[in-house]
């Protein structure tokens, strides 16, 4: 019951928020929204006929007269590349301005959490715990720190890449991880490392294979770790369970954990844009997506609930 009435507390407080104070500052940024999309609009379509008429003229030139279907239907999809990256960049500029003006109303519905643009968690951290290891640059969107039941919490939106050169050294940028990186801190400290991660064809974690008593989870999931009683008092039955249940609530793929000194660091992928707010196609007061955006807060709160972290008698 405990969970339920926090839980609703959290959207009651965050309903009398966005009314009374949110509201009026949308407001004046629909005007903002609208100048931003025609603008974007306008600059991408000259970024794509710049574009065309470059490709067609540099790929036409040195084509035969048969082969310029192709090359006009080529130029065509070519031009898009370019002028989409060119309307993300209008709009990811108007969701980090709205966020800036109206984040600060809409998080004290969540007691001491803040929304942060700047890194929470960061590379090094996501390196000592060797859930990934390969990438050489990251980028992260939203970013909330704060506590729940005195439990400190980061969460980070983050994309992981790793760099690959050619034979002529340009550089192609490849993505290793997209989605959320939660760190939460536990009142113990470990003594080991332990990993679990998505079983695969090929398991070769760092460390060595922890043998456990459920076999659903062990089927789903491989788990090493430099202590072995101590990964076993860790992944208990109950955590187990609770462990397969986040997974499904996410509706990821897959989701690792490594734990690690006295943090609990949870990875979940994801492909969509996650805590997304200001869609330059709808009125920045559509209700929708903040209802979308608390939703997205609440579950990671449920997760929290659902590991049963603050609890000092065990996982």
């Amino acid at each position: 019951m405990a969970q339920i009435k926090d839980i609703n507390k959290f959207r009651m407080d965050f309903t009398k928020i966005f009314h009374s104070k949110v509201v009026p500052l949308l407001q004046n940024l629909d005007k903002e929204r609208i100048e931003t999309k025609r603008t974007a609009i306008t600059v991408s379509i000259i970024v794509y006929i710049l574009v065309f008429i470059f490709c067609f003229f540099a790929v036409g030139a040195s084509t035969a007269s048969e082969d310029l279907m192709i090359t006009l239907m080529f130029t065509l999809i070519v031009g898009f590349i370019p002028a989409l990256c060119v309307y993300k960049y209008f709009k990811k500029n108007f969701e980090r301005g709205l966020k800036l003006a109206v984040m600060p109303c809409l998080m004290q519905a969540f007691g001491n959490f803040r929304w942060m643009p700047d890194f929470v968690v960061f590379d090094e951290e996501i390196k000592m715990s060797k859930l990934y290891t390969s990438f050489d640059e990251s980028k992260t969107d939203d970013n909330f720190i704060g506590s729940y039941k005195n439990v400190p919490i980061r969460i980070s939106e983050k994309e992981l890449f790793y760099i690959i050169r050619d034979s002529k050294g340009r550089r192609h940028k490849h993505v290793e991880f997209k989605g959320v990186f939660i760190s939460i801190e536990i009142p113990k400290n470990f003594t080991g490392h332990t990993i679990v991660r998505e079983k695969g064809l090929i398991n070769l974690g760092p460390y060595k294979e922890v043998k456990l008593e459920d076999p659903e989870f062990s089927k789903m999931f491989y788990v090493s770790s430099t202590d072995q009683i101590e990964a076993r008092y860790l992944l208990t039955t109950a955590f187990m369970q609770r462990y397969k249940n986040i997974q499904k609530a996410f509706s990821a793929r897959t989701i690792s954990c490594s734990f690690l000194a006295n943090k609990l660091l949870l990875a979940i992928p994801s492909n969509r844009d996650l805590f997304s707010l200001g869609d330059l196609n709808k009125p920045v007061g559509d209700t929708r997506q903040f209802t979308v955006f608390l939703n997205e807060i609440i579950s990671i709160f449920e997760l929290i609930e659902e590991l049963k972290v603050y609890q000092n008698t065990g996982l």
